[in-house]
């Protein structure tokens, strides 16, 4: 292998479902050796980041670099927002929204500033080609305001998330559902009034924004540098690299600039190798249930989950159930009583978390429909192997994706009426009806078809190092 000439940096948050994306192309970097490849993030991010060196073994790894400062889970703890589970509608989409100014409002000023300053050391430090950037990360969209090397943001999200503000005739007011709403796409007239409301509300809400009161010795003062107003994150004279095809999302005008490199996923092992155990029980069809790293469900969940998981298995017997579920079942004779049988005579399997890249899991052909939350990561995840999806949203964003699988035809939201929670009839109702629904399968195959085109990190690898070359 030649030895590499200049030096790719990904600057990201450190909660997988922003950093997912990064660490596949990151990856993709490291196998092909055309780039030293570093990686900027919070403390958290350093034990993957080592993964990924383990995993790949190549000659020139990863080095991290430890940005100072809190993540945004420290965030969210320290403003005691708890979890961001909302309810749809006016109502929740506001409470969604006030959690979320209420966690990024308790940076203090100086402490972003000592923050910001990790960022502008690190580049300086390296020294890059280019920088490879997550949306969210503030800090970093900060940092690289004034920067001469080369800037691509790289999105975990759909088109939505990327180019909505950017419609004409004021479509974000009128024509798309805000997130955390619910709302039906397409957007019916008699909620276009409270639609636009929320939007009004999002820009004064992030506009009046203030970080915390920040109290320290007067002669130890720093910089003052605040979060706010938060920057937006497309514009148009960067490269924007996006897991979504415009099939996969509402349409939209979506600009040149915004380049579609199809899901971003990493490479894994086979799951007979990854967990022979888990991979010798898989061997008849299977629902997946997976809902996310930070979804922890109350007793009542699980227990109307479980309800209407036993319900879907009087129809269909033969059918198995990997779930997993962060929840003590065990010491719940509750939960037990309703599935306790179905997990004795195995066909169902729970666990607290599942070992192997769940693209080894889906990619084994037996999983038949997909349970999860609404991330963009799983939904990307279903895309790329084409299987039916039940979306039980919980905040922000899973919203958006609970509508988006309806308007394509490849999933439903199972928990219409009772979201952010879980109702046992109306569970096992959208479980019967994915099983059932042969159009649904034919067109999630058809997305399966799309995703083919593509190898997302492949792709976008060879759009960075293109935009590099470029005069």
């Amino acid at each position: 292998m030649t030895s590499p000439t200049g030096s790719v940096l990904f600057l990201t948050n450190s909660e997988l479902g922003q950093c997912n994306v990064a660490l596949a192309v990151a990856e993709e970097f490291l196998r092909r050796g055309d780039f030293n490849v570093h990686f900027a993030s919070f403390r958290a991010a350093a034990p993957l980041v080592q993964e990924m060196n383990t995993r790949t073994d190549t000659v020139y790894p990863v080095e991290f670099h430890e940005i100072w400062g809190p993540n945004m889970t420290d965030l969210a703890v320290r403003s005691k927002i708890g979890l961001l589970y909302h309810r749809p509608g006016m109502k929740g989409a506001t409470e969604g929204l006030t959690k979320v100014s209420n966690a990024m409002s308790s940076w203090k000023s100086t402490e972003y500033a000592r923050a910001y300053r990790t960022c502008l050391e690190i580049i300086e430090k390296v020294r890059p080609a280019v920088v490879v950037i997550d949306p969210i990360l503030h800090l970093g969209l900060d940092a690289c305001e004034n920067i001469t090397a080369r800037k691509v943001i790289l999105w975990p999200v759909p088109i939505k998330d990327v180019v909505v503000l950017d419609q004409p005739k004021a479509g974000v007011l009128w024509k798309y559902p805000v997130t955390g709403s619910g709302y039906p796409f397409p957007l019916p007239w008699k909620l276009v009034p409270a639609n636009a409301y929320l939007v009004l509300r999002v820009g004064m809400t992030l506009a009046c924004a203030k970080s915390a009161t920040d109290k320290q010795d007067p002669e130890k003062t720093e910089e003052q540098r605040s979060p706010f107003p938060l920057r937006s994150a497309y514009t148009k004279d960067v490269l924007n690299l996006t897991p979504a095809f415009h099939e996969m999302d509402f349409p939209f005008r979506v600009p040149n600039n915004v380049i579609s490199c199809g899901p971003i996923v990493r490479q894994c092992q086979p799951l007979a190798v990854a967990d022979p155990g888990l991979n010798e029980w898989l061997q008849k069809p299977t629902i997946l249930i997976s809902l996310g790293s930070h979804v922890k469900p109350s007793e009542d969940v699980a227990v109307q989950m479980a309800k209407g998981i036993r319900k879907m298995l009087y129809e269909y017997p033969e059918m198995r159930v990997l779930w997993k579920l962060r929840y003590d079942w065990e010491s719940s004779m509750t939960f037990q009583n309703v599935l306790g049988a179905h997990i004795t005579a195995g066909s169902v399997l729970v666990t607290p978390w599942i070992q192997p890249d769940i693209m080894s899991v889906l990619n084994t052909g037996h999983i038949v429909a997909y349970v999860h939350h609404g991330g963009a990561n799983s939904y990307f995840e279903a895309c790329k192997v084409g299987v039916p999806q039940v979306v039980l949203p919980q905040w922000l964003d899973t919203y958006d994706c609970a509508t988006r699988v309806e308007w394509l035809g490849i999933g439903i939201n199972g928990s219409r009426t009772s979201a952010p929670g879980a109702d046992a009839i109306e569970f096992a109702k959208a479980l019967i009806q994915v099983l059932r629904d042969a159009n649904m399968r034919l067109k999630s195959n058809a997305m399966k078809t799309l995703c083919s085109k593509t190898e997302g990190r492949v792709m976008a690898h060879d759009q960075i190092v293109e935009f590099c070359s470029m005069e």
